[in-house]
């Protein structure tokens, strides 16, 4: 899913590594230890490493609310745990065919 980048402010990647330099580039829920950038692992896939960069999640789901303790640092699985929830009718474990 592509993101709208005109919901974000301009200043929103030098904010996004604050938050995740502050939580030492681990998730915030599960602490998975995440890849810097740049930083490549050697022997995984592109698929592998990249489910490990860091991404940056508001915590009330506003993202014109760019107060830092309302961002959080959080690997991919757990920002997709964090939306579904919030977004998606359908509870983890069911399968959705529509």
């Amino acid at each position: 899913m592509p993101i709208d980048t005109s919901l974000y402010p301009d200043n929103w990647n030098s904010l996004a590594l604050k938050v995740k330099e502050a939580a030492l580039w681990r998730c915030e829920c599960c602490e998975k230890r995440c890849y810097k950038p740049g930083e490549i692992p050697k022997g995984l896939t592109r698929s592998e490493w990249t489910a490990d960069i860091l991404q940056v999640h508001h915590r009330n789901h506003d993202t014109s609310d760019n107060r830092l303790t309302n961002l959080m640092s959080v690997c991919a699985a757990c920002h997709l745990d964090l939306h579904r929830s919030r977004y998606s009718p359908v509870s983890e474990g069911q399968l959705s065919l529509w």
